[in-house]
């Protein structure tokens, strides 16, 4: 592969951990990390009430599900709370899912869509070691 055609990752974008009560969680890191509370997002789309919080030098996203029957809440069910996914911040997201895909990698999402931190799309985690792992961009940085 030459570099063009590499996903060049700019840096950690966020953690994404999978919650059942978000403000039970918000608090706990608070408390304990002393990080800053954050605004929680109600996300319809995506079945969750979530918020990032920034921890030093990148974020947590806490995922808390709005029924049992979205991804979250089947996440939780069947694997209990805990690290969701893995984001990276990448430039010309929509290259970059061309590239992972023409890289053989098997994609979730084929086109971005919105997220709670900016247009986002996910890579299986069959593809990455068992790791859900999202490319995030933020269109106005």
């Amino acid at each position: 592969m030459s570099s063009s055609q590499v996903c060049t990752v700019d840096y950690i974008d966020h953690v994404g951990i999978a919650v059942k009560d978000i403000d039970a969680a918000l608090k706990m890191f608070h408390e304990v990390f002393g990080a800053p509370m954050a605004e929680v997002k109600q996300l319809d789309d995506q079945g969750i009430r979530g918020a990032l919080v920034q921890v030093g030098q990148t974020r947590l996203e806490l995922m808390e599900p709005t029924s049992s029957d979205t991804t979250i809440g089947r996440f939780i069910e069947r694997r209990g709370e805990g690290l969701h996914h893995l984001a990276f911040y990448v430039n010309d997201l929509p290259g970059k899912i061309r590239i992972v895909e023409e890289a053989g990698l098997q994609l979730i999402d084929h086109e971005p869509r919105e997220g709670l931190s900016g247009d986002i799309a996910f890579i299986h985690p069959r593809s990455v070691f068992g790791i859900l792992t999202e490319l995030v961009e933020r269109p106005n940085e």
